[in-house]
């Protein structure tokens, strides 16, 4: 984010402050959940990380736990950024397996 400070006119434009929030790791990371909110299953999307649901929430919402105030690594910012991109990946060979597939034979 820049130190700059924004205008009413850039406050109130969404694009703006999408713009800003990805600037930074953990904008990146918390724009991905609230845009994804639904669609990906936070517990499944763990499991693939090897972690557990509560160490994710933990991290993505910057919780203090045991007086430790719970971010993200670089490293875990990488395994994120590939476990995202995989699940595109497989979400994108699914489409095309159904583009695929021959058309069901009608009913008679």
């Amino acid at each position: 984010m820049t130190n700059e400070k924004p205008t009413f006119e850039q406050i109130c434009d969404p694009a703006y402050r999408r713009r800003e929030l990805v600037s930074e790791k953990m904008g990146a990371v918390w724009t991905v959940f609230k845009e994804l909110d639904g669609l990906i299953n936070l517990s499944k999307l763990a499991a693939l990380l090897g972690k557990s649901q509560s160490w994710l929430s933990q991290k993505l919402h910057g919780c203090t736990v045991c007086k430790k105030k719970r971010a993200f690594t670089e490293p875990e910012y990488h395994q994120l950024a590939e476990t995202l991109r995989e699940t595109g990946r497989r979400l994108i060979a699914y489409a095309d397996e159904i583009d695929a597939a021959e058309m069901d034979a009608p009913d008679e």
